[in-house]
């Protein structure tokens, strides 16, 4: 990957963890560093940075729909699974 790449990805994330609001930042910070562990093995550490903030961006996007209400039908039928 060439640098312009690596910076053009690194540009996308930064935008994509801009909604990480503060309520979820640490609960994203912490679920994505569980994630990630698993993977930093197996990618460039050039890279870890960015990995992770992009499991950040999702996870706390994730707990914004769950929070906003906004759930799909699959995490519907999990949750009346597990009750």
């Amino acid at each position: 990957m060439s640098d312009d790449q690596k910076e053009e990805l690194r540009s996308l994330v930064s935008h994509l963890g801009a909604s990480v609001r503060e309520t979820h930042y640490r609960s994203a910070y912490g679920a994505a560093a569980n994630i990630c562990s698993g993977i930093f093995d197996t990618i460039p550490e050039a890279l870890h940075d960015v990995v992770h903030q992009a499991v950040m961006a999702g996870y706390a996007a994730a707990l914004s729909d769950m929070e906003e209400g906004r759930l799909d039908d699959q995490v519907r039928e999990r949750s009346e699974i597990i009750e």
